[in-house]
């Protein structure tokens, strides 16, 4: 119906066998570094902690919203940035105009930065190596993303990091395996 069988035909079945391939050969990742990572984060983001319990005066939870809100807007009277439906916003945009003249939401942005990196990569993508070839292998989508650029899943490594140091860090636990290397290709 769109014209596109040519596309098809051309273009898309002979790279099912090479993402096939890539599939098959795996990625390799050290795993230790990973591990060692995820304990730093961890104290890092248990410091950071520590820090905004202290600015705040008193304890709270970090990840509840409700939370953050009665700290910020009740407590510290941080101007009200947004509302919505059920009450006062602690969205990342709202941090992120917070932190333009306040430490704890600078500080509560990167804890979330560390929290996340640690428990979507550092923590998960130990788990997806196979026990039988010692690498992760992940599925290459075609027909996922509507701008014809490929998807990765199980599990995404199109998404992993790569500004600033923490990204820096996680991307440095990939590593080519012996007599290979690393490319990155785009369609454009």
């Amino acid at each position: 119906a769109e014209n596109l069988y040519d596309l098809f035909i051309r273009l898309e079945m002979p790279i099912v066998k090479i993402l096939a391939e890539m599939e098959y050969a795996g990625v390799c990742i050290d795993d230790n570094k990973m591990r060692v990572l995820s304990q730093q984060f961890g104290e890092e983001a248990g410091q950071i902690t520590r820090e905004i319990y202290e600015l705040a005066g008193t304890e709270f939870n970090l990840n509840s919203p409700k939370q953050i809100a009665e700290i910020f807007f009740e407590k510290l009277k941080y101007p009200i940035i947004k509302k919505t439906k059920t009450g006062i916003s602690t969205d990342h945009d709202v941090l992120e105009r917070l932190a333009e003249d306040y430490e704890i939401p600078r500080k509560l942005l990167e804890y979330r930065t560390l929290t996340k990196l640690k428990s979507t990569y550092l923590d998960t993508l130990p788990t997806a190596i196979s026990k039988k070839t010692g690498l992760i292998h992940t599925s290459f989508n075609q027909t996922i993303a509507a701008t014809g650029r490929l998807s990765s899943t199980d599990p995404n490594l199109q998404n992993i990091p790569i500004k600033g140091k923490y990204g820096a860090l996680i991307r440095s636990t990939f590593i080519a395996q012996e007599g290979h290397s690393f490319i990155g290709a785009d369609y454009s």
